[in-house]
């Protein structure tokens, strides 16, 4: 036992270990955790130059572990130089929030923007370039969709991709008009990557200070891990922004630690994969495995179904799976052989059952590998296969703000029986499932809490039974959730030795909030704040 650097008391320490919470102090010594104390054991960590925190009946935790975010989009999207349009409720209110934005912006190139969604909407068509092309002749228009696999283009940001009818693409597709000339809407990342070389292309003096902006509001969430889970190319950008990224890490300007997953899908050549993970393999900044995209979203009917869509019975899905069951598996087993995990993006219960069928086959080829495969967002399960992701040792990583964001979405896509197995969080966890929370921002904010909230109501965002209700067995506990939020981002992550919970060996991310959340009403949830947060033992964030 020797002196502290720092203590942080409280009555309330929630270490993730337990599901109540303990009174005492963290001690921490440099970047690392050396003792969870009980109180009559804190003063004997206490010396002339200890930095001693009191808080009382305001809750410490572990840091805030967002397992699914994207760093540069968000970065980008937390920026001045996008328009939010998140809260239009048709695409002639979205084209004057963009027109006003235009106006006050002269000096952007571009244009550029994201959050419209049908749900949002109430299922109107959707937009099309003309609308953009009367308000904005100028300048190229970028509009991401909140989900992220679509984007509402005008004509001159069209031209600036290279976008064409009958261009042949990786994946996804180019909209047409009933004149077969292009509508503005292009449907998922492998079609939308021309889009998007444009949209966040910004000068490389100017990345800087975008992604020190972001970090900042990070922290001031409590988030002290985060994730590029842009499945981003192997290409000379790529790897200067990474460059950049490891720079900002080395200095010190990144207060949240970032693992980035490169691209898995039709690919068995992973040299230069395994290349950027040894050459980015620190504390902060690191490559942590592969990413693919298997289907889109419901949406737009891009999600990969078992069954057709209870609205659209002519599909179970357009233009997915975007891979085939053969390229897939041979992705999936040639990515675990060279000793990456693989993060596969599958939100309809076919693309869920066809990733588990993956991951099966590479245990098979490669043996026990010891690697966390993991399946991302796993909105619509089918019953039958939420056992196989335990079988397989498969974490399901989530985000439970989707939850409200879909609103009655599912009901109206899926019908009352699987709407029922949407967001089956508690199953999971029943079945003994390693379940990770996080936002996938920029889809919604980083406020982890909002997602913590949702997940053990179930309630829309106005305070109504999500899906009507239907899966309301779905139901988490507090611990449950924080949990999920923590030591889940920890395993995802494959760092449950190092962050995650409050344990003496492990890195000091500790955050404390403006309230207890224990024995409070559980509305106390979603309205909590962050008055202090500590990432690799030092101060970030202090309200």
């Amino acid at each position: 036992m020797g002196i502290a650097d720092k203590v942080i008391k409280s009555n309330l320490i929630f270490t993730a270990c337990d599901d109540e919470p303990i009174s005492g102090a963290v001690i921490v010594n440099g970047n690392k955790i050396t003792a969870v104390a009980s109180d009559a054991e804190v003063d004997a960590y206490i010396g002339a130059e200890t930095e001693v925190y009191e808080y009382k009946d305001q809750l410490v935790m572990p840091g805030l572990i967002d397992a699914h975010e994207h760093l540069w989009w968000g970065a980008v999207a937390d920026s001045p130089h996008m328009v939010d349009i998140t809260s239009s409720t048709s695409e002639e209110e979205a084209v004057q929030m963009i027109k006003a934005y235009a106006d006050a912006n002269p000096q952007e190139k571009r244009i550029r923007g994201f959050g419209w969604f049908p749900s949002n909407w109430n299922d109107d068509p959707l937009p099309t370039k003309n609308s953009l092309d009367e308000i904005i002749s100028d300048r190229p228009v970028y509009m991401l969709a909140a989900d992220a696999h679509t984007g509402w283009l005008n004509s001159l940001a069209l031209e600036e991709s290279g976008y064409y009818p009958g261009m042949e693409l990786d994946g996804g597709s180019i909209g047409i008009d009933e004149n077969g000339e292009m509508n503005g809407l292009i449907f998922e990342p492998d079609a939308l990557i021309h889009a998007w070389n444009k949209l966040y292309a910004f000068p490389e003096e100017e990345v800087e200070g975008i992604v020190d902006a972001f970090m900042a509001g990070l922290a001031s969430y409590g988030v002290t891990s985060i994730s590029e889970m842009s499945a981003d190319a192997y290409n000379d950008e790529i790897h200067k922004r990474y460059q950049m990224f490891q720079k900002m890490a080395d200095e010190g300007k990144m207060t949240s630690r970032v693992h980035a997953y490169t691209k898995l899908m039709k690919m068995t050549d992973f040299t230069t994969a395994k290349e950027w993970a040894e050459e980015f393999s620190g504390g902060i900044f690191k490559v942590s495995g592969l990413k693919g995209f298997l289907d889109g979203v419901a949406s737009t009917y891009t999600a990969y179904l078992k069954e057709p869509y209870t609205d659209r019975t002519d599909t179970c899905g357009e233009g997915v799976p975007l891979a085939t069951k053969e390229s897939l598996e041979a992705s999936v087993i040639a990515g675990n052989a060279a000793g990456l995990p693989v993060r596969i993006h599958a939100i309809g219960d076919a693309a869920v059952a066809m990733a588990l069928d993956a991951y099966e086959c590479s245990l098979r080829a490669n043996g026990n590998h010891g690697l966390v495969n993991t399946i991302e967002h796993i909105e619509t399960a089918d019953p039958a296969d939420i056992p196989r992701f335990k079988e397989l040792g498969v974490l399901a990583s989530m985000q439970g703000e989707h939850i409200p964001l879909d609103a009655d979405e599912k009901v109206i896509r899926m019908g009352p029986e699987r709407t029922r197995w949407q967001w089956p969080i508690k199953s999971f966890l029943d079945a003994g499932v390693d379940v990770a929370f996080g936002t996938d921002y920029p889809i919604v904010r980083y406020n982890q809490f909002v997602g913590i909230y949702s997940a053990i109501t179930r309630e829309n965002y106005d305070g109504t039974p999500s899906n009507q209700g239907l899966s309301d067995v779905e139901k988490i506990t507090l611990p449950q959730a924080l949990r999920a939020n923590t030591m889940g981002g920890a395993i995802a992550y494959s760092r449950p030795d190092e962050i995650g919970s409050l344990e003496a060996g492990k890195l000091a991310d500790i955050i404390v909030l403006d309230r207890a959340l224990f024995g409070q009403d559980v509305s106390e949830v979603k309205n909590a704040k962050v008055v202090l947060t500590m990432m690799d033992g030092k101060i970030t964030y202090k309200a």
